[in-house]
């Protein structure tokens, strides 16, 4: 069984936090919990435990990376590596950055260096 939750941009509002405390305390323990949200940010609003992964986007890996260092800008709190995309552990919570297809088309030039467009595919299995 999957226990999903959905976070708006604000993340750190009252609607919010009561939805990933409902996530971390209603789910029973064979339960995979998910919040998914755009900022990786929200990462530091979940509790230490009772959410097994968040889901992000928002980066687009930072869409230049320069070898050897990674993006130099990505718009996002948390730090370059966890931007940057892909499955990392921040402060004992796991994230999952999709860099996505896309790119800025705000104030940033539409362009992506040395950082591949993807569509994600998570494969998730029960621990043996």
């Amino acid at each position: 069984r999957i226990a999903l939750c959905g976070l708006d941009l604000d993340f750190d509002a009252p609607s919010a936090r009561a939805a990933v405390s409902a996530l971390a305390q209603a789910s029973g323990a064979d339960e995979l919990r998910l919040a998914v949200t755009h900022l990786p940010d929200a990462v530091s609003a979940l509790p230490r435990e009772g959410v097994d992964l968040l889901i992000a986007g928002h980066t687009h890996g930072g869409q230049v990376v320069l070898p050897g260092f990674g993006p130099p800008l990505t718009l996002a709190r948390v730090p370059r590596r966890v931007a940057a995309g892909g499955l990392s552990l921040f402060d004992g919570r796991r994230v999952y950055v999709s860099r996505g297809v896309g790119m800025e088309r705000g104030w940033a030039p539409p362009l992506r260096l040395f950082c591949p467009p993807e569509v994600s595919l998570l494969v998730i299995e029960r621990d043996p």
